[in-house]
């Protein structure tokens, strides 16, 4: 059976330089979207990355409406970030499918620190919050120029954010609704009072939202200082709401209250500035977190069972 690995002859001839070893990195959360392996070069460590499958989260949700075969590298978004200082992965050489063999892979400038593990585990954030919060603010300053998933050379596919909401909610109530995890009576009530909702929303310009675990399976970190070495993934950055980026953090995170553990959100405020505030807003947003669940946890499942209720409660509040 032919290698799912570059040959090493491939990989130098792509980097310029000699190869001494390749092997497997271990990922200790997530990885779910690309094989990864360590490159050992003369010089700088690189990472190579194979991407498997859907790359981009959102894009699942909105294929009809975009090219999904343009999620492959981060090109724009890792290059926007380090211009602002963020630790973004620099890309060494990125292959389509057109010079090799194998096909398609990156080759990736390899950053240092420790691998996030399992927010649950935490007995207090691992990195710095302030430092996350300042990193978020500056690619919240960024203005994509247009909505929704944003591609691999920048481009957008929506001209509104409502468009976009609305996109990612029809798939959502009919998969939930398809696959028995909201009742017929649940789905009206959305469709009657929450739906029209997102069609309200008004938002000037957008900005650019990371969206990819926000801030907890995909850093670098040093364990010492808790400084943080790499901000990863960006193949699911939207051009959207950062009120939006913010409710998603808080249903991983959970309430800002005595006993929580995973993340200090006035920590995290200090070092973003001013956070957006808008309490009707973040009450439209909640229910795409349940929703999103929704679509493919088991329906016997505990969460399957509570979640329909919360999405109930919201819309008694909106």
């Amino acid at each position: 059976m032919e290698s799912l690995v570059p040959s090493r002859t491939e990989l130098e001839a792509a980097l310029g330089t000699e190869i001494r070893g390749i092997s497997p990195l271990p990922v200790a959360s997530g990885g779910y979207h690309s094989t990864v392996f360590e490159i050992d070069c003369a010089g700088v460590q690189h990472v190579l990355r194979i991407p498997k499958g859907q790359q981009g989260f959102h894009t699942q949700f909105v294929q009809r409406f975009i090219p999904s075969d343009r999620w492959f590298d981060q090109r724009w978004a890792t290059d926007k970030a380090r211009s602002l200082t963020i630790p973004a992965p620099e890309i060494a050489y990125s292959s389509r499918g057109d010079e090799f063999r194998f096909g398609r892979f990156v080759v990736l400038k390899k950053l240092d620190g420790v691998q996030i593990t399992d927010y649950e585990d935490w007995n207090g954030c691992p990195y710095d919050e302030s430092e996350f919060g300042a990193m978020l603010a500056k690619l919240h300053s960024v203005d994509p120029g247009g909505f929704g998933p944003v591609d691999d050379f920048g481009e957008t596919y929506f001209n509104t954010w409502p468009t976009f909401l609305q996109a990612v909610a029809d798939h959502f109530l009919s998969k939930c609704l398809e696959r028995g995890s909201i009742s017929p009576s649940l789905h009206a009530v959305l469709a009657k009072k929450w739906y029209p909702l997102l069609q309200r929303i008004d938002l000037g310009s957008p900005s650019l939202l990371h969206m990819e675990s926000l801030g907890f399976a995909n850093i670098l970190y040093d364990a010492t200082s808790r400084k943080i070495t790499g901000l990863l993934d960006y193949e699911d950055c939207l051009g959207g709401d950062p009120l939006f980026e913010l409710t998603w953090m808080h249903y991983y995170f959970e309430d800002n209250g005595p006993g929580q553990t995973y993340f200090d959100f006035d920590r995290f405020a200090l070092g973003y500035g001013s956070l957006p505030n808008d309490e009707h807003r973040s009450l439209v947003y909640k229910p795409f977190t349940w929703l999103q669940k929704l679509s493919w946890i088991d329906t016997d499942s505990t969460r399957a069972a509570f979640y329909p209720t919360r999405i109930q409660e919201i819309c008694n509040e909106l």
